[in-house]
């Protein structure tokens, strides 16, 4: 008897959560974790791994691409954003985001 096998290729795994950025807002909550990273991908990446994460809040100086990212858990506060500045002047960036469940595509 001769057996065969035939490999398949499935597709990736879809992600089970997503970031949205709350435009012209800050966040704040319970913050867990405080870390710098190069960029504001990591920070969301970091935040979709982490079942505890609600959401995050990106900052970094203007002209820079590494920056703070901090997760935050529980429930989130929105408020205005500021116009925060370094000591000597520079501008922040701030971007808030939440986690959301990923939309699905209806499975096609």
């Amino acid at each position: 008897m001769v057996s065969s096998s035939v490999a398949v290729a499935l597709p990736p795994p879809q992600p089970v959560a997503r970031m949205v950025v709350v435009t012209g807002k800050d966040v704040s909550g319970t913050i867990y974790k405080k870390l710098g990273l190069p960029s504001l991908q990591y920070c969301w990446d970091t935040c979709i791994k982490e079942e505890r994460c609600t959401g995050a809040r990106w900052g970094v100086i203007e002209g820079d691409e590494a920056g703070l990212c901090l997760l935050i858990s529980g429930p989130l506060t929105f408020k205005g954003l500021t116009a925060p500045k370094t000591d000597d002047g520079r501008k922040i960036r701030v971007i808030a985001g939440r986690k959301q469940p990923a939309v699905s595509d209806g499975g096609a």
